[in-house]
């Protein structure tokens, strides 16, 4: 709204010289920054992710890296899954039963993709989807596969952080899947240079970096230079190193019988 706002405020306004025009990008600038810090401050304890195991649950990681990358202020709250508890606590937070949720001004906004379009609005000036809109509706393709898509890696190569290993056998089904992302990791890499899959790191790269960790976790072994340096650069990206730092601080959780 206050977008909204700040454009008919620029739009209706016809400078006649080039003073006037300066006097006018001034005030504009000025104005926008104070809408901008005040939309943060409202922000401040508005916005509440609900995640899982920061060591298991790709889908909470994905919109909590989108968060840390837009720059706006969040809380955290984390239901720890497969537990005797899980199932009670998340029927009192999220409509849908799963993580990730989250709470807007006390509006419960539920799956991954929803909620990192969500940010993406409140925080326009973190360019989370790239800038052209070309580049974004390929942007948004890319992420819409990794949402939907890529079934067989998903049941085969789990998301566990902690693992290291080398898989003896990978299904057709999963080969299939890792040469698809490959290719769209090498083909966005070709016209972007990098670093990351458009240029900056955004919505898509918060989507894939969970893969990352697979190939990491089951030892996919992968040749291509550029794509190893895109790997690399996801690893040591501020918000992936946080999320990984509070999965190594969590307690395996070891079912008895």
């Amino acid at each position: 709204m206050l977008s909204v706002g700040l454009l008919c405020y620029k739009s209706s306004v016809k400078p006649k010289d080039r003073l006037q025009n300066h006097i006018m990008s001034s005030l504009t600038s000025n104005l926008k920054s104070h809408i901008q810090s005040d939309i943060k401050k409202n922000l401040k304890n508005k916005l509440k992710i609900v995640i899982g195991d920061k060591n298991l649950s790709s889908w909470s990681m994905r919109p909590w890296l989108v968060l840390k990358a837009s720059g706006l202020p969040f809380r955290e709250e984390q239901i720890l899954l497969d537990r005797p508890s899980t199932k009670a606590r998340l029927a009192k937070v999220s409509p849908s039963g799963r993580v990730p949720v989250l709470y807007w001004c006390d509006v419960a906004i539920w799956d991954s993709l929803a909620i990192s379009e969500l940010i993406a609005e409140l925080a326009p000036d973190a360019e989370l989807w790239p800038g052209d809109a070309v580049d974004r509706a390929v942007a948004r393709s890319y992420v819409a596969e990794m949402h939907s898509g890529f079934s067989a890696l998903r049941d085969q190569l789990s998301m566990t952080l902690s693992l290291r290993m080398t898989i003896a056998h990978l299904s057709t089904a999963t080969i299939s899947d890792i040469h698809r992302i490959l290719h769209l990791w090498r083909e966005a890499l070709g016209k972007s240079k990098g670093p990351f899959l458009f240029g900056k790191f955004g919505i898509v790269d918060a989507f894939y970096a969970p893969v990352v960790f697979r190939f990491l976790s089951y030892g996919i072994a992968i040749k291509d230079r550029k794509i190893l340096r895109y790997m690399e650069f996801v690893q040591r990206h501020p918000a992936v190193v946080e999320w990984v730092n509070g999965a190594q601080a969590e307690k395996p959780w070891i079912e008895r019988f």
